[in-house]
């Protein structure tokens, strides 16, 4: 059994949690990265240098790799190339490689932060209120329904990238007359949590979920949190997972304002802080390698971690003879 990971970039330990996994099976890991000097590759068993996602050839060379180290499942751990693999998946499917990700129609929603809310709405799920209309926006700063700072940031983004605050009307005219392809938000940023989700790829169950509220965050990725219970976000998710079509690791983005919680992004991906899960006993990596076996796994029935631990990043040092 073989898995090959793709666009791995600085996600040392998601390389190194799965190959730890598959030892029990005489799996490898394989690794990829359009950067030759992305740290993550040399945690795995093997790795190859790939186009960057969006070249023509890309998927082509994604293939070939699998032929060559007869993979059994890929994948991703970028936004924009969980669109391009999930709109291949029928060439993957021929090749009998299983793509380790939500269906192409949830990964469009979860990577258009308007459609995520539109669909958040038609739903009845509590969203934080986004819109990309400048003129809309000023209307209900005018009415009193809306007031600054406000949030903008890229429709279509991810890692924290391009995100600004916005304190007044002057700005907020200027920094659309750059780029329209924004999103407005209010600031509803008193507290921020993250939770680690993993639906079966089988039956499309939920089986565990890992809630922490994040202390620090360093380039769009958690640094600091702490394991809590919170019996209202959990309720949140579930609700929220039955009502979308998700398969496979998660990371959703919830705040806390004014006594409500408000679900704010979802990425269908492993998240940046998925280490702390890890860490405190929600192994996804040996969900994924049931799944894979053709085995369900047992359903959710609860926090299977305690609560009060501090997850803390550092630096390390790689040094790599080339």
């Amino acid at each position: 059994m073989n898995i090959l990971v793709c666009s791995a970039g600085r996600r040392a330990k998601i390389v190194e949690y799965l190959k730890k996994e598959l030892k029990s099976v005489n799996g490898k890991v394989i690794a990829t990265d359009c950067d030759r000097n992305a740290p993550a590759l040399y945690f795995a068993d093997d790795i190859e240098i790939v186009p960057k996602v969006d070249s023509s050839n890309y998927i082509e060379a994604i293939l070939d790799i699998c032929r060559k180290h007869k993979i059994n499942s890929i994948f991703s751990l970028i936004d924009p190339e969980l669109e391009i693999l999930a709109s291949h998946k029928n060439l993957f499917d021929e090749n009998q490689i299983k793509l380790i990700q939500s269906p192409l129609e949830t990964i469009q929603i979860c990577f258009d932060k308007q459609k995520t809310y539109d669909s958040l709405q038609k739903l009845s799920l509590p969203g934080v209120p986004t819109y990309s209309d400048i003129n809309k926006v000023e209307e209900l700063i005018d009415s009193g329904e809306l007031k600054y700072p406000l949030i903008v940031k890229p429709r279509k983004g991810s890692a924290s990238i391009g995100i600004e605050v916005i304190y007044s009307k002057n700005e907020l005219v200027n920094i659309f007359s750059k780029d329209d392809n924004l999103i407005i938000q209010p600031y509803y940023k008193e507290r921020e949590f993250g939770i680690d989700v993993y639906i079966d790829l089988l039956n499309g169950e939920l089986i565990d979920i890992f809630i922490k509220e994040k202390l620090r965050m360093r380039s769009g990725e958690t640094d600091k949190s702490i394991s809590i219970h919170n019996n209202r976000i959990e309720a949140l998710i579930k609700d929220f997972i039955l009502k979308f079509n998700f398969k496979g690791p998660i990371d959703i983005d919830c705040f806390e304002y004014n006594g409500e919680y408000y679900i704010s992004e979802v990425n269908p991906r492993f998240g940046g802080g998925y280490p702390h899960a890890y860490e405190m006993g929600c192994n996804f990596m040996e969900y994924i390698l049931c799944n894979i076996k053709g085995e369900q796994n047992k359903g959710y029935s609860g926090y299977k971690y305690n609560k009060g631990y501090i997850m803390m990043k550092y630096d390390e040092i790689l040094l790599q003879k080339l």
